[in-house]
């Protein structure tokens, strides 16, 4: 036999777990996040990654004319977008660029011509993958080799958007990224 002491308790309890519940649930409504996204025409998500200002991401390929290193250093700004920061290659001609933008500025280093401070906004970034040369794709350390399934042979789009974190959580657990 239950005492009134015991339903009291037993009621604040299950009062106190359900406030908890109501209130994650406002959390997960209420709260954005930004994400990375590589979509394929056929709205396929290639990739999928949480982003937050400062995330540093990149581009290795080598050049189909070149044969040479091109490496692409981004970042994502305080508004979220991304930002061409450097571009390094070792190699001149062939459309690979060589006179710094303004406001940029050109080194060399380990044999390879480098221009800094870019600062180039980018809302998407439109990507062609082949196998005959090996491109790399690193977000915040993770990368991915589009050059292989499920990316080659794929036009696909790079871009950052904003949503509920739950959407966000329901996309990530129920995809094979």
């Amino acid at each position: 036999m239950r005492t009134s002491k015991t339903t009291h308790s037993l009621l604040k309890s299950r009062l106190v777990w359900s406030f908890y519940f109501i209130a994650i649930g406002i959390y997960l409504f209420l709260s954005n996040v930004h994400v990375m996204y590589a979509i394929d025409e056929e709205e396929n998500i290639l990739i999928m990654e949480q982003v937050n200002a400062d995330t540093t991401f990149s581009s290795e390929y080598i050049h189909s004319v070149a044969k040479c290193l091109i490496i692409e250093k981004f970042e994502v700004n305080d508004n979220h977008e991304m930002v061409l920061m450097e571009s390094w290659n070792c190699s001149f001609g062939a459309g690979i660029e060589t006179k710094p933008p303004p406001g940029a500025t050109d080194r060399l280093e380990d044999g390879f011509y480098v221009i800094d401070d870019i600062n180039q906004v980018f809302t998407d970034i439109s990507l062609h993958a082949v196998p005959m040369n090996e491109q790399i794709i690193k977000i915040d350390g993770k990368q991915w080799n589009v050059s292989e399934a499920p990316f080659v042979g794929k036009n696909f789009t790079i871009s950052i958007e904003k949503e509920n974190v739950l959407t966000y959580w329901i996309k990530k657990l129920s995809s094979s990224i």
